[in-house]
């Protein structure tokens, strides 16, 4: 569907800029990850460093302003392409969000989070945390080149990386941690797994059909993952 999108909005159409503003968007939440993923276990990340990681989220709103208006006037004015504009109206949702998120997560020693001591616990974290890095980094080359055997990929791990989050709450409530080390730790899983969920349904953009966008037919998965195969996969 994405590869579809990107041919309506190419060359010389006035919508082509969505495309493009769509993709800032993506490397922007990308740069406040970067800010933000030193410092995540250690919970000292400089106010200057904090200023910086608002001010690009508040880049990140207004792009999704400037691009939901206009595609609002596009459609308005009869021009077609309705459903291309719902899909983008959704993508660039699920970045604001993701934008949220990293907010949320610069935040944290600031809402009673506590530096997170070496555990097992923390080791499981770490390894959600570098995962949804993974996601993060790759997902603007992703769409931008139609790997759509990555893309399977990544959804296969980011969903499995939710459940992962889910079974890592239920072992923090019988810890040891003491009441900020587990405000953080909770607040960390929550966060990272909602940061996942927002790069998986944007990278299902690639492999499913607009009304399957956000849902992940197993199935269908695996027909696509199958037809990878069989024509080489990677990059269209």
């Amino acid at each position: 569907m994405w590869m579809e999108l990107l041919q309506v909005f190419r060359a010389g159409d006035p919508m082509e800029k969505l495309a493009s503003d769509f993709q800032t968007m993506l490397l922007t939440v990308k740069d406040m990850g970067g800010l933000v993923e030193p410092h995540i276990f250690s919970m000292d990340l400089s106010l200057e460093s904090s200023k910086k990681v608002y001010d690009l989220d508040v880049q990140v709103n207004k792009l999704e302003r400037k691009i939901r208006k206009r595609m609002v006037a596009h459609v308005s004015l009869g021009r077609g392409n309705i459903p291309y504009c719902l899909l983008l109206m959704t993508l660039v949702k699920d970045v604001e969000r993701i934008g949220d998120y990293l907010k949320n997560i610069s935040e944290i020693n600031r809402l009673g989070g506590g530096q997170i001591p070496e555990s097992d616990l923390r080791t499981e974290l770490e390894d959600l945390v570098a995962l949804a890095m993974v996601l993060l980094n790759e997902t603007s080359e992703i769409l931008r080149e139609q790997n759509r055997e990555r893309a399977i990929e990544l959804i296969q791990e980011g969903r499995a990386a939710g459940k992962r989050c889910d079974k890592l709450l239920v072992q923090l409530a019988k810890s040891d941690f003491n009441a900020a080390q587990t405000s953080s730790m909770v607040l960390l899983t929550r966060f990272f797994k909602r940061l996942g969920g927002h790069y998986v349904n944007i990278l299902s953009s690639i492999v499913m059909p607009l009304h399957k966008v956000d849902f992940f037919d197993e199935k269908l998965l695996e027909e696509i993952q199958q037809d990878s195969d069989n024509t080489g996969g990677g990059a269209e």
